[in-house]
């Protein structure tokens, strides 16, 4: 708690925007607000769910002399990503991200400017989108065990994080081009990645902060790598190809080519930190339980042993169970920003235009009142109507965000984790050197696990 010289210059200052918001809970400020629970090893997700342990559903604190609310309040929650969304933006994050996504990115559009078009357009949620989707698992399967094959040969322990994000990255290449990208094409993917990185931790003013060297050449080779697939594909159709790309020509084939090739450009964006995070969340956990990781071998090796498609995919319960269980327990995403447009009423005060509101689901994923055993990796919470009474996108389980802005590739990362969770088992076990928690850094908006080290072995291996 800041001293008492702390909290009386703070009050000073500002103690008329403090009185003006004394209705709702939080930690006392002192002269440059709460800012103080945010720096050094704490981590935003944590800092937030002790504030909802401690304070409630809503809790004030001070960004220096700016107030934020820190909402962990599911009925709040909701007025802000669904039932009042237009009264409420993302802030900064379209300027933050501009320099690396582009105009054609539905997640960095604002929902009152051409959020609601980009939307409709999206090739996710196309009345076709179900049946591409359905042709995902057999490629995407493929391209998993081509990578595990060759961890497995190599012996090597490795750092999980890079490994299973590259294994991501030419999963979601498989669905969307139908066939792997250059090692050059990845490494202009990170790049962008890294200045986008920059920009979302910076606390300068945007014009500060440097691009990394190459930027602008990384970004014009990885965006053209798109351009020319879809042009040579336009000028040479393959009919029947089972990729995004493809199937964006045969049904959108009215637009042009630089927004079809953006979309599937972006989706790596989209994707491939947040999906890859929970994978090696996932096998980090079922190490830790070997019954349940017992129970998904086996299940995964049943998979495995008939044709991969989502029918089959969609029976195997226990490989969701741990999906899910894995996205409750160690979500990507643990926090959602969002801004008042304009001076609004919400949580019984008038917020001002431009007030921080963090929404986490770190608390609410573990509540106690909620969840049985909470902190405990259990995926038998999610069977026998598990996961109709907690859907993905509800009040106390939200990895994806909620409401309309809900992620808009959430189908398919769905589709691709379960793949990977029963490709992944059913090939090889994943010896970690620790079961200890790792520690957890912050890259590109999402939660990166660090540390995490591990040898693919096969089933059969002593």
């Amino acid at each position: 708690m800041p001293n008492l010289l702390s909290r009386g210059l703070f009050n000073l200052f500002f103690g008329s925007k403090r009185r003006a918001l004394a209705s709702l809970p939080g930690p006392v400020p002192g002269i440059l607000g709460n800012a103080g629970d945010f720096l050094g090893d704490a981590k935003p997700w944590d800092v937030c769910a002790r504030y909802g342990r401690e304070y409630g559903g809503v809790t004030l604190v001070w960004l220096g002399p700016k107030p934020a609310l820190v909402l962990n309040d599911p009925t709040l929650i909701e007025q802000v990503l669904d039932s009042r969304r237009m009264e409420f933006e993302k802030g900064s994050l379209h300027e933050q991200l501009k320099p690396t996504t582009t105009e054609h990115s539905i997640f960095i559009a604002k929902l009152n400017g051409d959020w609601a078009t980009k939307r409709r357009q999206d090739p996710f949620v196309q009345s076709w989108s179900p049946r591409w989707l359905a042709e995902q698992v057999a490629p995407m399967q493929a391209v998993i065990s081509e990578s595990i094959n060759a961890l497995i040969a190599s012996g090597e322990t490795v750092d999980l994080s890079p490994v299973i994000r590259r294994l991501t990255f030419d999963a979601f290449a498989v669905a969307g081009t139908g066939e792997k990208t250059p090692d050059s094409v990845y490494e202009d993917f990170m790049l962008l990645a890294k200045g986008a990185d920059a920009r979302l931790k910076s606390n300068l003013p945007l014009s500060f902060v440097s691009l990394p060297k190459g930027f602008e050449a990384a970004r014009e080779r990885f965006y053209r790598f798109f351009e020319e697939r879809l042009s040579a594909l336009r000028k040479s159709p393959k009919p029947g190809a089972t990729d995004l790309m493809s199937w964006m020509l045969r049904e959108m084939p009215d637009f042009d080519d630089a927004w079809l090739a953006r979309h599937v450009a972006l989706m790596f964006y989209g994707g491939v930190f947040s999906s890859s995070t929970s994978l090696v969340g996932a096998f980090h956990q079922l190490r830790k339980h070997p019954d349940a990781e017992a129970r998904l071998v086996t299940e995964a090796t049943t998979f495995a042993g008939g044709p991969p498609t989502l029918e089959r995919l969609n029976d195997a319960r226990w490989v969701e169970a741990a999906t899910l269980e894995a996205l409750r327990l160690l979500p990507a995403v643990r926090v959602f920003i969002r801004t008042p447009v304009k001076d609004v009423q919400f949580a019984g005060v008038t917020l001002p235009a431009g007030t921080t509101l963090m929404i986490s689901n770190q608390h609410l994923h573990r509540d106690p009142t909620h969840w049985p055993n909470p902190d405990s990796f259990e995926p038998k919470r999610w069977l026998d109507g598990g996961a109709a009474r907690d859907p993905i996108g509800s009040g106390h389980f939200f990895p994806f965000g909620r409401g309309p802005r809900m992620c808009v590739a959430t189908d398919f990362a769905m589709v691709f984790l379960r793949t990977a969770v029963a490709t992944i088992a059913a090939r090889a076990r994943v010896q970690l050197e620790s079961t200890e928690p790792f520690k957890e850094d912050f890259f590109f908006g999402v939660v990166l696990p660090s540390g995490v080290r591990a040898r693919f072995v096969a089933p059969h291996a002593p």
